[in-house]
């Protein structure tokens, strides 16, 4: 998906004006894929600050269920969209996994790695299959993506919003 996406009526993406945006989908903070996705965006924050980008997490969970999450990794700044009726996730047009990936061996045992650091938590059912995804942004256009196959994919996000930013 590359050129304008159709986003929901009111979401804050739409008024995000011209500095490319990383837009990271996440399933939910019961994910410990996602709290690894939070912690690697909130590592390069400085940098992409640094080269005029802005950052936009979509979650489908309530703001208040969200807040501890952001304060934790430091991101109480970044754009925060709270989208229980997932709109955001069918407008980036992100797909749903199979359940073949959630008994997964790959997927269990990055997960058991991932989880000694950003700790084990419990998915609601409605997220459990979700994709996550990471868009990047800029004039209300896709210019970078990375769609997940599996929850256990881990994106390169500086190298994504570096496809937005001039040479």
């Amino acid at each position: 998906m590359s050129g304008p996406v159709n986003l929901p009526a009111g979401s804050p993406l739409n008024d995000l004006g011209g500095a490319p945006t990383l837009v990271v989908l996440l399933r939910s903070f019961g994910c410990t894929f996602c709290r690894e996705a939070m912690a690697d965006v909130a590592a390069i924050l400085p940098q992409l600050t640094a080269a005029g980008a802005r950052v936009a997490f979509v979650h489908g969970g309530s703001p208040a269920e969200a807040e501890p999450w952001f304060a934790k990794y430091r991101l109480a700044d970044a754009v925060q969209i709270s989208d229980p009726g997932l709109d955001h996730y069918r407008a980036f047009a992100l797909g749903r996994t199979g359940v073949e990936a959630l008994v997964d061996p790959v997927v269990w045992a990055r997960g058991a790695v991932c989880a000694l650091s950003h700790g084990f938590g419990s998915q609601p059912a409605a997220l459990m299959r979700q994709l996550p995804g990471v868009f990047v942004l800029k004039r209300g256009e896709v210019v970078a993506e990375y769609r997940h196959r599996s929850p256990a994919d881990r994106p390169d996000y500086l190298k994504l919003i570096g496809k937005a930013l001039p040479d």
